[in-house]
């Protein structure tokens, strides 16, 4: 009888340990955008080198114990006068334990030689953030992207 109580309790603490495990948010942003690079010179001042513009699916998943992000991104890279310079696949990976502060990632980058985001106009070269994305144009873009993170 005894015994029976005991593996009745494991049996309640390995499930409820299980639900702790799986008791993980993940949240997905899908993100059309223009941004400025930079570079450090010599005085350590950091100046405008051009811009870039991206297309990205960044995934957040977070636990109790750990968090891990997955970013996924197209950037084609132009100088400040705004001509074509190159473009990045891009696919990074982070992980960090929040037990024992262990960290751990990997990058993957393929360059291309054409521009290749989607839903940015062709003359913008200030800051651009496509706001208030429809449902078809994430999805858009987030197959768009995809289909070039195969090739990595």
């Amino acid at each position: 009888m005894k015994k029976n109580f005991m593996m009745a309790n494991l049996f309640l603490f390995i499930v409820f340990l299980l639900s702790a495990c799986n008791n993980t948010e993940k949240y997905q942003h899908i993100e059309v955008f223009v941004t400025q690079t930079s570079e450090q010179n010599d005085e350590s001042l950091y100046e405008t080198t051009g811009f870039k513009k991206v297309n990205a699916i960044t995934t957040i998943e977070e636990g109790k114990n750990h968090i891990a992000t997955d970013i996924k991104a197209i950037e084609d890279f132009y100088d400040v006068d705004g001509r074509y310079i190159k473009t990045e696949i891009v696919h990074s990976e982070f992980n960090r334990s929040k037990v024992t502060n262990a960290e751990d990632g990997d990058e993957h980058k393929k360059e291309l030689q054409e521009p290749t985001t989607i839903l940015i106009p062709d003359e913008t070269i200030e800051h651009f953030q496509l706001e208030n994305m429809t449902e078809e144009e994430k999805e858009k873009v987030k197959n768009h992207v995809l289909s070039f993170i195969d090739m990595l």
